[in-house]
């Protein structure tokens, strides 16, 4: 009889198991830090994984393991932070979040045009293009740009309204 009931083998197997648990954190904490530089990133533009693994490198902003970015790497990173689906990056809700943040950067802006009288879609159009404001992708604000913008800082206002009344 040997005496051995295996329960070595499960000390050795719990052991792996917090010690894969917790390399596992560290990347968690590196992806949630990265959080506010990737969706900066997103609002500039940077939506593709190979896009933002450039510009993470332009940037010089170092990996978990201090390399350099590649698309997999960006995948991983998107995939912790709940910003892929079904291994593809949620492009239509970074484009939302990335739309929401222009329109809450342009808010103040467009706050001070209509106390100056510019209230109609095609007269903010104008003064936008007046003050050469581009748009997400540099050129010239049509006034259904506008309208759209306007509809977006009204649901934008709304929903922060709602928040704040519970």
């Amino acid at each position: 009889m040997s005496g051995h009931d295996g329960s070595m083998e499960r000390v050795g197997e719990e052991i792996a198991s917090r010690n894969s648990a917790s390399a596992d954190r560290r990347p968690t904490a590196h992806a949630l830090a990265l959080l506010p530089t990737i969706r900066t990133l997103m609002a500039a533009g940077f939506i593709s994984q190979r896009a933002l693994a450039k510009e993470l490198n332009r940037r010089r902003i170092p990996t978990t393991l201090a390399g350099k970015w590649h698309r997999t790497t960006v995948t991983r990173v998107l995939a912790r932070l709940g910003l892929i689906t079904n291994g593809r990056t949620n492009i239509g809700r970074s484009q939302a979040r990335a739309a929401d943040l222009r329109a809450k950067a342009l808010a103040s802006t467009i706050r001070k045009l209509r106390k100056a009288g510019f209230v109609s879609a095609s007269a903010i159009a104008r003064e936008l293009n007046a003050r050469e404001i581009p748009t997400t992708r540099g050129s010239k604000w049509p006034p259904t740009t506008v309208k759209r913008l306007l509809q977006r800082l009204e649901r934008l206002d709304r929903v922060s309204h709602s928040q704040h009344h519970r």
